[in-house]
């Protein structure tokens, strides 16, 4: 069946954040060069788990922007490094402007030609998602943000937003990671996965239906 519309994870299926993210990390002063890429796996993973201490708080959501904030605060303790204000708020602002995978506006960009709306639906506070979507030459008919849900991905709430938002009955997600997999199939969404790091899920009763190395391989499939 040809999905109604085709939706995309900003921060591993859409964006390179290592490639975006390890040049602004120069700015922590006594930050080991040969440090850096733990440090941002360090960022990025508690950037995750506040998310998920969000959903299993069910206190309201935690905004994104707060998410990175106080993982980069953790972060920093790990290492015992500080930051001025000014650099703390340029390395959150980094999560923004993100670059995209080297492909990406060249899938997009083919799959607009087949006739195809495109949406990002991703974890990202609305004005983070739509700075990166700049980014890319292809403009998204839609941006579903995690907001518009309370909850965090892969809470199945999230995944139920463009069904909401546009009436639709089926769509497409283009996830960048094991859990975005978990997460569309256990809410009964079809899964692409852009899967560059050769990586499996922990579920195997919810892998994609289809999977590659990058985002090319959806091209064979729709």
């Amino acid at each position: 069946m040809r999905p109604e519309l085709i939706t995309f994870d900003a921060y591993a299926a859409l964006s390179d954040y290592r490639s975006s993210l390890l040049p602004a990390l120069e700015s922590i002063p006594d930050l080991d060069s040969a440090q850096a890429a733990d440090f941002l796996e360090l960022w990025r993973a508690r950037q995750l788990g506040v998310t998920a201490l969000s959903n299993a708080l069910e206190r309201g959501r935690i905004s994104f922007r707060e998410c990175t904030a106080r993982a980069l605060d953790y972060a920093l303790n790990r290492y015992n490094l500080e930051l001025t204000i000014s650099t703390r708020e340029e390395l959150i602002y980094a999560w923004y402007p993100l670059a995209p995978w080297p492909e990406a506006n060249s899938v997009l960009s083919a799959l607009t030609a087949k006739g195809y709306r495109l949406a990002i639906l991703s974890n990202g506070d609305r004005d983070m998602l739509e700075s990166l979507a700049a980014q890319l030459d292809t403009p998204f008919d839609h941006i579903f943000s995690s907001e518009q849900s309370g909850m965090y991905k892969p809470h199945p709430s999230v995944y139920a937003v463009p069904i909401r938002e546009l009436g639709i009955d089926n769509y497409l997600h283009v996830a960048g990671s094991a859990n975005d997999v978990i997460g569309a199939r256990a809410a009964g969404v079809s899964c692409y996965w852009s899967n560059r790091q050769g990586d499996c899920v922990t579920l195997p009763d919810y892998g994609p239906d289809h999977q590659g190395s990058d985002l090319t391989g959806i091209l064979g499939i729709v």
